[in-house]
């Protein structure tokens, strides 16, 4: 299987990291990970697609996840700064036009972004995501003194420490979400970093308080319809999309999108026994003319 290129792209305020599979031959695709992921989230399927459909594969560490800088101390972090850091790195890269994969939070990066540019996207792969989370208008004000809350608690917070990454990839297993050992370890390789106690996630701690400010559906709603690429939503049975009605209304407000439900979880892209059937759907996506 080919092995991923590492990068690394200064922005004026961040530096970027990821791994780039496939080079040259094809339009970018930029792959986006899910909350508290990185880029080894495509680390099964990506060299598949990039071998199969002349791919290039550039799988982004988010703003302060993996090996990515974090956000300004005093700053928060938004669903749609996200958006801004990507159409930033196509100007710096000297992109006109790019595909999108996104997993979870990066499929909803992938969704704004395809709604707010639809011009520079050309084709959106979305896996166990639509859209990010949403917030009820008359619910905003507990929204943000939620966030104000757990932000004030934040520095007396001390980060749990591991006696090793496959202890922190026991731990990964343990969070939000079903992930199995075999698919939380290459997560765990790149998310951790060793100091004098052990080893701890490399992600940043504020990533973890609760957004001050969501979109409402309305207005994701807005963004859905807005999306003019072709567009393939891959649900795992056993995820968190599986008879969400939101995710269905979501979905026709799209103009062109496919939805494939297959065995899985939330991670399927990722699980060894379901990574080869999600690179299938997206193959035949990607080959479609």
């Amino acid at each position: 299987m080919q092995e991923p290129i590492p990068f690394q792209i200064d922005l004026e305020y961040v530096s970027l990291s990821g791994l780039r599979w496939g080079k040259g031959h094809h339009k970018p695709v930029l792959a986006m990970h899910g909350w508290l992921d990185n880029c080894q989230s495509f680390s099964r399927i990506a060299p598949l697609l990039a071998e199969a459909c002349d791919l290039d594969i550039w799988a982004i560490d988010l703003v302060g996840h993996g090996l990515s800088g974090h956000r300004p101390k005093g700053s928060y972090y938004h669903i749609w700064d996200n958006v801004i850091d990507m159409a930033l790195l196509m100007d710096a890269q000297g992109w006109e036009e790019v595909d999108l994969l996104g997993h979870s939070m990066g499929a909803g990066v992938a969704t704004l972004m395809a709604g707010a540019m639809p011009d520079r996207v050309g084709r959106v792969a979305l896996i166990e995501g639509l859209g990010p989370l949403s917030t009820p208008a008359e619910e905003s004000p507990q929204q943000l003194t939620q966030a104000v809350g757990r932000y004030k608690l934040q520095n007396y917070k001390t980060p749990p420490c591991y006696a090793s990454v496959e202890e922190a990839a026991e731990a990964r297993m343990r969070g939000i979400g079903e992930i199995s050992y075999d698919a939380a370890l290459p997560l765990a390789e790149r998310g951790t970093r060793q100091d004098e106690d052990g080893w701890r996630w490399r992600s940043d701690a504020r990533l973890r308080i609760p957004s001050p400010v969501r979109l409402t559906e309305d207005q994701i709603y807005s963004f859905c319809e807005a999306i003019k690429a072709p567009a393939q939503l891959i649900i795992g049975d056993q995820g968190f999309l599986t008879n969400r009605e939101n995710t269905r209304l979501r979905k026709e407000r799209v103009a062109d999108i496919e939805q494939v439900i297959m065995p899985g979880n939330h991670h399927l892209h990722l699980e060894p026994d379901t990574a080869t059937a999600v690179a299938e759907s997206l193959i035949a996506f990607w080959q479609q003319t």
